[in-house]
């Protein structure tokens, strides 16, 4: 069986492939790095291959492919990452949810409540799929983008962050925030329409802590909350692997 990495190409059975495959699952690094790390191993497999020494000899002098990526992992001083988790791709499930629902419960009403209204904001008389997205995505996309943002923030964080440096955790955290701050900003503008000038008189006898506990609840359901919650976790996650590469251990 013949296994290529990089311009290496190595005669393998499936025992070394597993066995490759299983360190190559280890690293904690981009995909460039990974092809260039396991062409040097391959090239080393080869040499002592050539040398004479058989497989199961190399694998048991080399270690465990736990073993094996540590030093790696070491030597690239991401020591302190961990593996992709699963759970990622529960942000993917949830974003395509929070994107899809409000068109099809608008499609549901458009159907069976208001089909009188089917032409209103429509442009140039589209209808089906095209007509529902046109009428639903201007104010439905703003006021789902924090969900959206903090969604792609934890699909980073559980897999993209964990495979570099700590570094990479800011990114999480600058689209949390930035979700965080759009909230905010309808919040402002809320409390501008009903609390300014020429707004209800009912709503400018009001005070302003009235106005701004009668908004709290969107907090919840234009997803600000999923965006506080992964930035605390990608705040957690930048410290905790800025602290695993000072140590020691990783920088030796």
């Amino acid at each position: 069986m013949k296994w290529k990495i990089g311009r290496t190409t190595l005669d393998v059975l499936p025992p070394v492939k597993r066995y490759m495959n299983a360190i190559e699952r280890r690293l904690h690094a981009d995909r460039q790095t990974r092809v260039r790390m396991m062409t040097e191993l391959a090239g080393d497999f080869q040499s002592r291959r050539e040398a004479g020494q058989r497989d199961e000899e190399i694998m048991a002098e080399l270690g465990t492919p736990e073993e094996v990526a540590a030093q790696f992992n070491e030597a690239l001083g991401s020591a302190g990452a961990r593996p992709a988790s699963r759970w990622r791709w529960a942000f993917v499930v949830l974003a395509v949810l929070v994107f899809l629902l409000p068109l099809a419960a608008q499609a549901f009403a458009r159907l069976w409540w208001a089909p009188e209204a089917a032409s209103i904001g429509i442009i140039g008389g589209a209808d089906g799929p095209t007509a529902i997205f046109v009428a639903a995505s201007t104010p439905a996309f703003v006021e789902f983008l924090p969900w959206l943002l903090a969604c792609l923030a934890g699909f980073l964080l559980l897999g993209w962050c964990r495979r570099g440096p700590a570094a990479r955790c800011r990114l999480p955290i600058a689209l949390c925030a930035l979700g965080l701050v759009l909230w905010l900003l309808r919040l402002a503008v809320l409390l501008g329409l009903l609390a300014g000038p020429g707004a209800p008189q009912a709503t400018v006898l009001l005070p302003l802590w009235t106005l701004v506990l009668q908004y709290l609840p969107t907090l919840f359901s234009s997803g600000a909350w999923l965006c506080l919650a992964v930035l605390v976790l990608a705040v957690r996650e930048h410290r905790r692997a800025r602290h695993a590469a000072d140590t020691p251990e990783a920088k030796n």
